[in-house]
């Protein structure tokens, strides 16, 4: 093994050893949330979530997905009516 070889293996065991030691979270005991705490903590209601999906599908149809991504947009439109009550 060269060099070069044994500082890119070294440096590399120690970003893996970084990364396995920081993604340890602490223990926090969890608590279920009423449902209006819980989603003024997640942010926005199920009818900007149905517009999220549906704009999130429009752009995507431009992608190689195209024809799935696009009719699931034109789907969503009727979540989009039945959450924001049209």
């Amino acid at each position: 093994m060269t060099k070069k070889a044994k500082i890119l293996v070294t440096i590399l065991t120690l970003v893996l050893t970084l990364s396995i030691v920081s993604a340890q979270s602490p223990v926090i005991s969890t608590q279920q949330l009423a449902q209006p705490a819980e989603a003024q903590a997640v942010g926005g209601s199920a009818c900007a979530a149905a517009w999220g999906l549906g704009l999130a599908l429009g752009i995507a149809a431009l992608s190689p997905c195209g024809v799935l991504c696009a009719s699931l947009a034109w789907y969503d439109l009727a979540a989009i009516g039945a959450t924001c009550g049209w």
